[in-house]
């Protein structure tokens, strides 16, 4: 599901730096879906309530995944496909949907598919995948760093861990990281021979694992579409995966001959302890332009919180939700 999705983003990106005939279609396609960059209010039926209104990011980068923590939210973005370069933008919301914001960089990290942090003694440290090779997005380490606003991070972070597969003591690639909500345990999801594994850990300190020494490790089905972040909360893995919006898809593949399918959000809950598994298709924000969800995070009392990006295919904003359903 990854692969396809980056060939996507891939074509996405080589059409609108390339081509300017093919940058001046882009805008015809979007001026048919978009009309204005705002988050709509949400019905009483719907299974979503509005937590953070749209929040404008840099422009042609590709925002993949969130965090937060009690002051700031961090937003990553890839500058574009087969390359690992990321930012990450710091927002700090002040009401009435005012906010302030900045930024830091990370060179030759990764693809940015999760983002998470963990908080030591009061001080934020963010995690996410690191260490791709020159020409690739795919990350093969995972690297813990606090933020530091206008800065450069090149290919790691400050804390840096290699993640072997336990079983057959190989190091694994596309690795990411999740840190469960009170700082005590980290999972690392990885993909091998098309399936997606996952190891979880005790976490030290919010900031030191034993990466030869995961407390469980198992594997799941793929996800029915493209697989777009997962958490970790107690003894279970969320995972949430869908496209953007159907009418988004259907000009898209009319005007430049693609074949992008389309798949509604699921977020999927599986616990690691029992084996019980259970997907929901979320159904919400159904007027939010673009509409492709982007990340998950699930915090005290289980609450399921999400991100959808809105406005337009290469001038991306965030939009966040509560989940109301329990999963």
């Amino acid at each position: 599901m990854r692969t396809k999705k980056r060939k996507i983003l891939w074509m996405m990106f080589l059409a609108f730096g390339f081509c300017a005939a093919f940058q001046s279609h882009c805008v015809k396609v979007e001026a048919k879906i978009v009309k204005r960059d705002v988050t709509p209010r949400e019905p009483s039926s719907s299974d979503l309530q509005v937590v953070r209104k749209v929040t404008k990011l840099a422009s042609k980068r590709w925002i993949q995944s969130f965090t937060m923590d009690s002051k700031y939210y961090y937003y990553i973005q890839m500058t574009k496909p087969y390359c690992g370069n990321l930012r990450i933008t710091r927002v700090k919301y002040r009401g009435l949907g005012r906010y302030t914001r900045d930024h830091m960089d990370l060179k030759r990290f990764g693809h940015a598919t999760n983002l998470d942090c963990s908080t030591v003694n009061g001080r934020t440290w963010l995690w996410t995948g690191s260490d791709c090779k020159k020409g690739s997005d795919v990350s093969r380490a995972i690297s813990g760093f606090p933020y530091r606003k206008n800065t450069t991070l090149r290919k790691h972070g400050a804390i840096r861990y290699k993640i072997p597969d336990i079983r057959i003591g190989k190091y694994m690639t596309n690795i990411y990281p999740a840190i469960s909500e009170d700082n005590t345990q980290m999972a690392v999801r990885y993909t091998y021979n098309n399936r997606q594994y996952f190891q979880i850990y005790n976490l030290i300190d919010g900031k030191f694992i034993n990466p030869r020494g995961p407390v469980k490790r198992f594997s799941i089905d793929a996800t029915y579409g493209d697989f777009q972040g997962f958490d970790l909360y107690g003894s279970s893995v969320y995972t949430i995966d869908g496209s953007p919006r159907r009418s988004f898809l259907k000009a898209y593949n009319r005007e430049y001959n693609c074949s992008a399918v389309y798949h509604p959000t699921r977020i999927r809950r599986y616990d690691f302890d029992s084996g019980a598994s259970r997907r929901v298709v979320i159904r919400g924000a159904k007027r939010l332009s673009y509409r492709e969800p982007e990340g998950i995070k699930v915090v005290s009392g289980r609450r399921v919180y999400i991100m959808y990006i809105s406005n337009t295919l290469t001038n991306q904003s965030c939009n966040i939700y509560k989940v109301k359903r329990w999963i």
